[in-house]
C-alpha cells in the first residue's frame, strides 16, 4: 500500500514538467511568423532586376525560409544570388542558402535575381503560408500603366496622359521616365514636362508604385519632338519648313544649272 502511494507521487511529479512542456509548445509555434515582400529594383526593357525581402515578424527565431511565387508565361528568372531558385513551369521557388536561413525576431534578409519578360510575381507563399503574415494573399507588384499619349506640345513642354495601373492593394503614385531616367513622381495619371529644348526628340514611359513601395514594369514608350528648332536642325512637330526644288529640264531649256541658284540670288530668297 505504501509502495502504491510512492509510485503515484512519483508519477505525478514527473507529469508536471511534461504538462508544462505541452502547454508551452503551442504558443511558441504560433509566435513564429514572417513576411516576404517583392520589389523591382531595375528595368532595362528586355529584362529587370528583382528583390525579395524576408522578415521575421514573430517572437521566436526562424530557422529556414522558402518563398514561392508564380510568373506569367514569358517571364522567368535568368540568374539569382543569396538563394537557391528553381522552377516548375511558371511556378518559382527560392530557398535560403546555408548562411542566411536563421532569422532572429525582427531580423530580415534579402535575395535578388535578374529576370526577363514583362510580368510581375503573384500567388506568393512563405514557408507554405501567406507572404504578408496573414490569411490574405501576398502583396503583388502593380501592373504596367497604359502607354502615355502626348498633347499640348510646345517648344519647351509636353503634356502626358496614361491609363491607370492595377494592384491588389492599391496604386500609390507613378514615376514618369524621360529617356529612361525618372523626372517626376505624381499621384494622378497626367503630367506636364517643362523646361525642354525646342526641336528635340524625347521618349516617355511610366511606372506605377503600390502602397508597399513596390514598382511594377514600365509602360510602353511614346516619342515626342518639341516644336521649333529650325535653322537646319530638327524642325519639330508643327514647325514651318522653307524649301525649294530644282527642275532638271531647265538645264536644257534655259541653260540654268544648279550653281545658278546661288549666282542668280534665288537661294537667298528661299
Amino acid at each position: 500500500m505504501r509502495f502504491r502511494h510512492k509510485a503515484a507521487a512519483l508519477a505525478a511529479t514527473l507529469a508536471l514538467p511534461l504538462a508544462g512542456l505541452v502547454g508551452l509548445a503551442s504558443p511558441a509555434q504560433a509566435a513564429t511568423s514572417a513576411t516576404a515582400t517583392f520589389a523591382k529594383t531595375s528595368d532595362w526593357g528586355t529584362g529587370f532586376g528583382g528583390s525579395w525581402t524576408v522578415k521575421n515578424t514573430g517572437t521566436t527565431s526562424l530557422s529556414s525560409w522558402t518563398v514561392e511565387w508564380d510568373f506569367p508565361t514569358g517571364t522567368k528568372v535568368t540568374s539569382a544570388w543569396d538563394a537557391t531558385v528553381t522552377n516548375s513551369g511558371d511556378h518559382w521557388t527560392a530557398k535560403n542558402v546555408g548562411w542566411n536561413g536563421t532569422l532572429a525576431p525582427g531580423a530580415s534578409v534579402s535575395f535578388g535575381f535578374n529576370g526577363s519578360g514583362p510580368g510581375s510575381p503573384s500567388n506568393c507563399k512563405l514557408n507554405g503560408g501567406s507572404c504578408d503574415g496573414t490569411s490574405v494573399p501576398g502583396d503583388a507588384a502593380p501592373s504596367a500603366p497604359g502607354t502615355p499619349t502626348a498633347s499640348n506640345i510646345t517648344d519647351t513642354s509636353v503634356k502626358l496622359s496614361w491609363s491607370a495601373a492595377t494592384d491588389d492593394k492599391g496604386v500609390k503614385n507613378y514615376d514618369v521616365l524621360r529617356d529612361g531616367a525618372k523626372v517626376a513622381t505624381v499621384t494622378g495619371t497626367t503630367y506636364t514636362d517643362n523646361g525642354l529644348t525646342k526641336g528635340t526628340a524625347y521618349s516617355y514611359s511610366v511606372k506605377a508604385r503600390d502602397t508597399a513601395d513596390q514598382t511594377g514594369p514600365a509602360s510602353g514608350a511614346v516619342k515626342v519632338t518639341t516644336t521649333g528648332g529650325g535653322d537646319g536642325g530638327n524642325p519639330g512637330t508643327g514647325a514651318e519648313v522653307k524649301m525649294g526644288y530644282f527642275t532638271n529640264w531647265g538645264v536644257y531649256g534655259r541653260n540654268y544649272h544648279v550653281k545658278n541658284l546661288v549666282t542668280s540670288g534665288s537661294a537667298d530668297k528661299i
